[in-house]
């Protein structure tokens, strides 16, 4: 999501971000590796929240943590694309990351739709303003979500249809942030309707998943118990790192890597 969610208007005085340690994922059974796979999508495919980003990729944040990297590896990938980018809106990934789709893609993955309904401007206000502003602009948000980003999805699905007409589609829904974990920012009431805001985006990004005949993988479950201000959290909290606020570590990355593997 666009540097970060929009995130680097978080102000540096948030408290630190948490990690957690990082290892690579097991190698993958004996087999012939997939012929090609894309890995496209806004931040949460690019690793931001993970680093360290490869410096090639400029403001696009890409980190080889990424579940798309982790995948790629584990499988022995021969060709491997990674346009991901932090910030990528439905519009980026038609118009720049489906170039590096082809007739001989075999997989494709993202995630995609909070930069489309500006999810970053409901971390801003719940993580400094009170309950009213926090709900004002999750409210703006959702209504978004229902009136303009079906169709937006929908013209990048189509593209990514026609670039790749032999690949499978999987696009990863967003994890809860918080999960019920309680945090000094933002406060409990704030972090609930952050998540339910995620919860009302991963209902409809799904709708239009399957009307695309996608495959829809939901991470909330994995995610459970990993939330930002948790004992084991796989989601970085607000922090002088602001552009890393909000956005999955080392863990979650691997969390995402497991959703894929076991979906697929």
């Amino acid at each position: 999501m666009r540097p970060t969610f929009r995130a680097a208007r978080l102000v540096a005085v948030l408290a630190a971000a948490s990690s957690v340690l990082w290892s690579a994922p097991p190698p993958a059974a004996a087999g012939p590796p997939p012929a090609s796979y894309a890995a496209l999508g806004d931040s949460f495919s690019s690793g931001v929240g993970a680093g360290p980003y490869d410096p090639t990729g400029g403001l696009c944040l890409r980190s080889p943590r990424a579940y798309g990297p982790l995948w790629a590896a584990a499988h022995r990938t021969r060709d491997f694309r990674f346009p991901a980018c932090a910030g990528a809106t439905s519009d980026d990934v038609l118009r720049k990351q489906t170039a590096v789709l082809d007739p001989g893609t075999r997989l494709v993955t993202l995630t995609l739709g909070g930069n489309d309904v500006g999810y970053s401007r409901v971390m801003l206000a719940c993580s400094l303003g009170g309950p009213g502003t926090c709900d004002g602009e999750a409210d703006r948000a959702e209504a978004a979500m229902d009136h303009s980003l079906p169709h937006r999805l929908d013209a990048a699905y189509h593209a990514i249809a026609q670039r790749a007409p032999g690949a499978r589609v999987v696009v990863l829904g967003y994890p809860h942030l918080f999960g019920g974990s309680s945090c000094l920012v933002p406060s409990p009431p704030n972090a609930r309707r952050m998540d339910d805001a995620l919860d009302h985006l991963d209902a409809v990004i799904a709708d239009r998943a399957r009307a695309a005949r996608f495959t829809y993988l939901d991470p909330r479950r994995a995610f459970a118990g990993h939330g930002a201000c948790s004992g084991a959290p796989w989601i970085n909290g607000a922090g002088p790192l602001f552009w890393e606020s909000y956005h999955p570590n080392g863990g979650g990355q691997r969390g995402y890597f497991g959703v894929l593997e076991h979906g697929l």
